[in-house]
């Protein structure tokens, strides 16, 4: 544990919990691991680099040895574990349940306090947005655009939709702010166009934008909503390849947004594994086969009997049909195959707009 390191770049979720006992056995929990014991720091530390191999980039701990000490940790996905570089003295553990229980009480305080500011912020910038010139008041002023844009979908006409929802998502956008709710609800309608017009990757992408912007303004509810239509799109797209692609942004998204106990961020990532070990084969070009005509009971060919005939006067011999040859392989191969670079982290949208 020697080996010191900056944490800025390890996202602050996941955390798990490496608790040493006296007579030497560690028990390891967190998300998407289960609760269990180990007789050795080195046993628990391997479940967390799994953990971590199946986010694809390490994750923090926090060890608890017996005399109180807490060693805050980052374990990569081999299974190196450095310290965090805090530049503060090792914390002790609290040890009286009181103690626990006014830290819970604290951290409620704290949410509480945080979601109030979020709130005030959300009032203040609409309030700054409508006091610029030309600057509607709410979304009533889009709500017949928003309206015509669900008579496209309605209708089947995917592309004008498409086309009307991307220009009023930039309208609202450079008038409110592109994080403002009334600016997410259209580029969120502006999602949905956009796959239904036959680009669902573009789509998931858009969904993405919308459920990060909303967990940063504070709202989870909102962002869980529109991160589960991401995730609905992405699950129902059938081209390996395609699905592949698409997954960077939702798994970016899910480390954001994990749902609750990670259990969203399990999902998405068990459905990107089904999707690596799928095999994927390369399309080949069918050969035209070429059929002779059908042959009589007098051995010669309808189609060719005229020609025989003539062959037979002038003395020739009649040239045999051509035979089909296929231009299929005799074996078809699976195509290797291998997982896309995943996106880092969102950076903190609330400064945009």
């Amino acid at each position: 544990m020697s080996t010191m390191r900056e944490s800025a770049d390890v996202p602050a979720w996941p955390v798990y919990a490496l608790t040493v006992h006296a007579d030497g056995r560690v028990l390891a929990s967190g998300p998407l691991i289960e609760t269990s014991g180990h007789p050795t720091r080195a046993a628990a530390i391997e479940v967390v680099a799994g953990a971590a191999g199946r986010l694809g980039r390490s994750v923090r701990a926090t060890a608890s040895e017996p005399d109180g000490a807490v060693w805050p940790l980052i374990v990569s996905p081999d299974g190196e574990v450095s310290e965090v570089k805090t530049g503060r003295p090792r914390a002790a553990a609290p040890k009286k349940r009181q103690e626990k229980r006014a830290e819970k009480r604290r951290e409620r305080r704290e949410e509480k306090d945080r979601g109030r500011r979020a709130a005030k912020g959300a009032a203040k910038e609409g309030s700054a947005a409508a006091s610029r010139p030309g600057a509607p008041e709410g979304g009533e002023a889009y709500a017949e655009s928003l309206a015509q844009v669900t008579g496209h979908l309605d209708a089947g006409r995917a592309d004008e939709a498409q086309a009307l929802a991307t220009q009023l998502d930039t309208q609202v956008a450079g008038v409110l702010g592109v994080s403002h709710p009334v600016a997410l609800g259209v580029r969120e309608v502006r999602a949905r166009a956009t796959a239904e017009a036959g680009d669902p990757v573009a789509g998931i992408q858009l969904y993405r934008d919308v459920a990060e912007r909303w967990h940063y303004r504070g709202d989870a509810d909102q962002a869980e909503a529109v991160a589960g239509r991401a995730e609905k799109l992405w699950t129902g797209i059938t081209d390996v390849e395609r699905a592949l692609s698409a997954g960077v942004a939702v798994v970016r998204m899910r480390n954001q947004i994990p749902g609750e106990g990670g259990a969203a961020l399990a999902s998405v990532l068990a459905h990107r594994e089904r999707l690596l070990r799928t095999p994927a084969t390369e399309a080949t070009p069918e050969a035209t086969p070429v059929t002779a005509a059908p042959v009589t009971d007098a051995g010669t060919a309808k189609g060719t009997e005229a020609v025989a005939g003539r062959g037979a006067a002038a003395g020739a011999e009649v040239p045999e049909p051509p035979v089909a040859v296929s231009s299929t392989p005799r074996s078809s191969r699976p195509r290797p195959r291998t997982a896309p670079s995943w996106e880092r982290p969102a950076v903190n949208a609330r400064k945009a707009g």
